[in-house]
């Protein structure tokens, strides 16, 4: 297997960045996840990295050794597009074969790999379908046993749960977790959806942009996001944003708006501008049975409540202000309802509104005036 280093690789296209001064490693066997809206550059940066476009600047490295002028039939990589892109005219059998038929093994061989990798991902009933007869799950496996068959070094996928429904989508992120654990390899996976980072990343390098703006562990980078942009974008829904103002009153600090109103004294060394913004993720929110010294409280009107499968999705007024919040089984909550939201205070985010950069998280000793 390999690990992947990219060092400072940008690419224009039609006067357009796509990508500036890219950086990061992804260590041996892992499976790590680029994050980040349509439109930021992940499609191209693994292209890049599989050989098939080149880079305007900067170097491709596998386990140190530079494959940036590499042909991508030499770097050993293989990569699952977003489209499946199976061939129609071919039955299951022959798409996941034709990499090794170009490489003119025997078939013998051919039939033995084909079986083991069919068996894998449990496709071996669908062997003589073709493309048009299969489900869109159905042909997504097929697209990675293709994939898989290679027996390459590094795994590039390209966002192939997108054009899954619901259900399918929900169940192919744990096949897909079980399939890399039981076959290996170094695994970039390109999302646009959270979801899929949480459920089968260990690590994560986020890209907005066309720039990284941040790389780690999932929990380290979800716990501890460097901007707001990361915290919008490693969430779903995204971070909700309120804006406050720093003020002192009676020898106390407080960062007020027209929702709240909270004692940031002990911050004192920490807060030193004048305008801030208040993080808080929809699934720190909860429904309180009782009033609590360590919680923000925040009254607010139902707007409307979006159902997804079994998870819940509760859009909020908050004195003008639209708040998201999330919970992972079915709350339904009518439009006009009054309720009343609260938060840990130690989940909250402190971010410098003119910079959006994280400067602290709200911790222990303050209290909710």
């Amino acid at each position: 297997m390999a690990t992947v280093r990219v060092e400072n690789v940008s690419k224009t296209i039609q006067d357009r960045k796509v990508l500036e001064e890219v950086s990061f490693e992804v260590k041996d066997r892992s499976f790590t996840s680029i994050l980040g809206p349509v439109g930021a550059g992940k499609t191209t940066l693994l292209r890049i990295i599989a050989g098939v476009e080149t880079a305007d600047g900067g170097s491709i490295f596998f386990d140190g050794r530079e494959v940036t002028n590499v042909p991508a039939r030499e770097r050993n990589v293989a990569m699952v597009y977003q489209s499946f892109a199976l061939y129609p005219h071919l039955d299951v059998y022959g798409n996941i074969a034709s990499p090794l038929k170009i490489r003119k093994l025997n078939s013998r061989d051919i039939e033995k790999r084909v079986m083991e990798v069919a068996e894998l991902l449990r496709i071996k009933d669908l062997l003589k379908r073709k493309p048009a007869e299969l489900s869109g799950g159905e042909r997504q496996r097929v697209a990675i046993a293709r994939a898989l068959i290679r027996d390459a070094d590094i795994y590039l996928l390209d966002e192939p749960l997108t054009n899954l429904d619901y259900k399918i989508r929900e169940g192919m992120r744990s096949e897909l977790r079980r399939i890399f654990q039981e076959k290996g390899g170094t695994i970039l996976f390109a999302a646009s959806d959270p979801l899929d980072t949480f459920a089968m990343a260990q690590y994560v390098i986020i890209i907005h942009g066309g720039r990284v703006l941040q790389t780690g562990r999932v929990h380290e980078v979800y716990d501890h996001p460097r901007t707001t942009i990361v915290g919008k974008i490693l969430a779903r829904p995204p971070m909700n944003l309120l804006e406050a103002e720093l003020k002192e009153s009676n020898g106390k600090l407080f960062l007020e708006s027209s929702e709240i109103n909270l004692d940031v004294s002990h911050l004192r060394n920490i807060l030193t501008k004048r305008e801030y913004l208040l993080g808080i993720r929809p699934d720190s929110f909860f429904f309180p049975e009782s009033l609590d010294r360590g919680t923000l409280y925040l009254d607010a009107t139902v707007i409307v409540t979006e159902i997804e499968g079994s998870e819940s999705i509760i859009h909020v007024d908050c004195g003008g202000r639209r708040l998201i919040t999330y919970y992972p089984y079915v709350k339904r909550l009518d439009p006009g309802e009054h309720v009343r939201l609260a938060v840990r205070l130690g989940d909250i985010y402190i971010f410098d509104k003119s910079t959006e950069e994280f400067v602290t998280k709200y911790g222990r000793g303050g209290e909710y005036g």
